[in-house]
């Protein structure tokens, strides 16, 4: 199995550190705000590649965080009149309920920031014991840069131009500008935690670098993210921990592409920031999964409202085709095959790439033909039960996730089922008495209305004009 490497930008053979045993972390949610399309895409990637090393035969160990503390929470919760603690547990109540509902299996470990206090002020401690980090005057704590010389290897930087080319967080107190906050001094009136260096807050990256000790150990086999957290936040954990564990972080680091809304990046500002619970009103979860994983996680993807209904159209084909599975292979015993399992694995060794096996599903689903080769039918079948939990698609009962769609779209059209019947009976009669002229008047006028009709051997069939 290969994996891209951020570390050293290429694919890489993946060897664990403890043979069959796994530890992977994943930078979570800082909960200012309700889950968002590109928090979907993370939690997501990160699932389905957690399920599939699992499905190897891999045991393992999933930590991914809430910040559950940060400046806009405490702003937050001062509007609101309530504690800052009180305002992230109702946070994390509602985004945990939101993401229950896209098929995602918990992670081994979810750590607070709140509840590793203690833990960060020890690591900040040791740090400034090491000589790799100092206090101020006036209480906050800095990381030395310039005293770990392999910064900048994950974002491919060079210390000597980071001046330059970055926006730098600048303080008086601060030794030189590239420094990053680990401990932030507040006042005396203001939410925060006691330390040797006065009442503050940990900085965001010693969050995570402490939690990933506390709860997987020094070194981990992937650390994972979206792409914007490569530089600082990526970069300045390698620093800190490395100096303070006295080895690497992470072997492998993944980084999940960012989302785009119409070719736009998403923003409040522009509109077009996406909800997750506004999405999952419009769509199943199952679109919205398989949107997501029909692109190479770490590809830009934009999905406005075009990339969703063709998301809906294209898992509403392949579900139409199960259901025709299921009606032919109804007297039929199913027989284990590994033709589907065989494909899915050569597609996601090479770097978790269900992308291509999407597209390879197009190919298998195409060689159903007539739906009169019940060994082939079969195996599809067998193939899309045992992978269905990597993906989170292809779970449900066909016959209902079909049913669902047709009905979404007749209450778009203003078109209840048994309208559509009658006229179809009507079609029928008009045939019978060879009164072709309303037949196909019938016909036309449904097809206008966005309704489209099949005669087949079992008789007339209807389905929406606009999934085709």
């Amino acid at each position: 199995m290969k994996v891209y490497n951020v570390l050293h930008r290429k694919k890489e053979e993946f060897i664990p550190i403890d043979g069959k045993n796994i530890k992977m972390y994943v930078c979570g949610m800082t909960v200012n705000g309700e889950a968002h399309l590109g928090h979907a895409r993370q939690v997501i990637t990160f699932d389905m590649i957690a399920q599939y090393l699992r499905f190897k035969g891999y045991n393992v160990e999933y930590a991914s965080n809430y910040t559950d503390i940060d400046d806009k929470i405490i702003a937050q919760s001062k509007e609101m009149g309530i504690s800052p603690l009180n305002l992230a547990d109702q946070r994390i109540k509602s985004i945990n309920e939101t993401m229950s509902h896209l098929i995602i299996k918990e992670p081994t470990y979810r750590p607070r920031v709140t509840k590793c206090i203690d833990d960060i002020i020890q690591f900040v401690s040791d740090l400034i014991e090491k000589g790799y980090a100092y206090a101020t005057s006036v209480g906050d704590v800095y990381f030395c840069v310039k005293k770990f010389p392999a910064y900048g290897q994950l974002s491919n930087r060079k210390i000597d131009e980071l001046i330059n080319s970055v926006r730098i967080e600048t303080a008086e107190s601060k030794n030189d500008a590239l420094d990053f906050a680990l401990w932030k001094a507040v006042g005396e009136d203001e939410f925060g935690w006691q330390s040797p260096w006065g009442k503050g807050r940990p900085g965001w990256h010693i969050e995570c670098s402490t939690m990933i000790k506390k709860f997987l150990g020094k070194t981990i086999d992937i650390h994972g993210g979206g792409k914007d957290l490569i530089f600082p936040h990526h970069e300045n954990e390698i620093a800190q921990s490395t100096c303070e564990n006295d080895c690497q972080l992470a072997n492998y680091w993944l980084h999940n592409g960012l989302i785009t809304v119409d070719g736009q990046k998403m923003s409040k500002s522009l509109g077009n920031f996406v909800l997750v619970k506004d999405l999952l009103k419009i769509y199943n979860p199952e679109v919205i999964r398989y949107a997501i994983l029909v692109n190479h996680y770490t590809s830009t993807l934009d999905l406005g409202e075009s990339a969703m209904l063709l998301a809906e159209k294209n898992l509403y084909y392949f579900y139409n085709a199960l259901c025709k599975i299921d009606s032919a292979l109804k007297d039929y015993e199913q027989k284990d095959s590994d033709e589907i399992v065989k494909i899915f694995t050569e597609c996601m060794d090479d770097d978790f790439n269900s992308a291509k096996f999407i597209a390879e599903l197009f190919t298998i689903f195409s060689k159903l033909g007539k739906f009169d080769n019940k060994e082939y039918m079969s195996s599809v079948k067998y193939g899309l039960d045992v992978i269905k939990d990597i993906l989170g698609i292809f779970r449900e009962n066909p016959y209902i996730f079909v049913e669902s769609v047709k009905n979404k779209y007749l209450n778009k059209l203003g078109i209840n089922k048994e309208y559509i019947e009658e006229q179809i009976a009507k079609r029928m009669s008009a045939k019978q008495e060879k009164n072709y002229a309303l037949a196909d008047e019938i016909r036309s006028d449904l097809d206008k209305k966005g309704i489209i009709l099949k005669d087949t051997t079992e008789g007339t069939l209807w389905d929406i004009k606009q999934l085709y």
